[in-house]
């Protein structure tokens, strides 16, 4: 997955996801289906240039998977309100993902948005 988004391949994100997928975010945007997660994907690479997640750590527990990533990019689109500033961001989070016969049905995503904010701002 941490692949198919850098690449701008979502369809490998796609795959990997039910149709049904919900996200849950904390500092960040909440999706109710599949659809809105990849809408929210693609915000970033309209609004970050150079956009990717950088996994930094993952843990699995059966049908649970925890990641700590980093989102990076510049801010060359209008991001959280915010017009394209030049500057180069990261937003640190971490996740934690329910998979079930392979595919990612549920996410709870815990993020520093504050943090991004700030940066953007600059």
């Amino acid at each position: 997955m941490e692949d198919g988004f850098n690449q701008q391949d979502l369809s490998v994100v796609e795959a990997s996801f039910t149709d049904d997928y919900v996200r849950h975010g904390y500092g960040g945007p909440s999706a109710n289906s599949l659809a809105e997660h990849i809408e929210s994907l693609k915000t970033y690479h309209s609004s970050l240039s150079n956009a990717r997640f950088e996994i930094q750590q993952m843990v699995s527990d059966g049908s649970s998977v925890a990641v700590r990533y980093i989102l990076r990019g510049t801010h060359t689109g209008t991001f959280m309100g915010v017009a394209a500033s030049g500057n180069e961001v990261e937003r640190h989070a971490v996740a934690i993902f329910t998979i079930i016969e392979g595919k990612v049905t549920e996410g709870h995503i815990v993020s520093d948005s504050g943090g991004l904010l700030e940066q953007l701002s600059k």
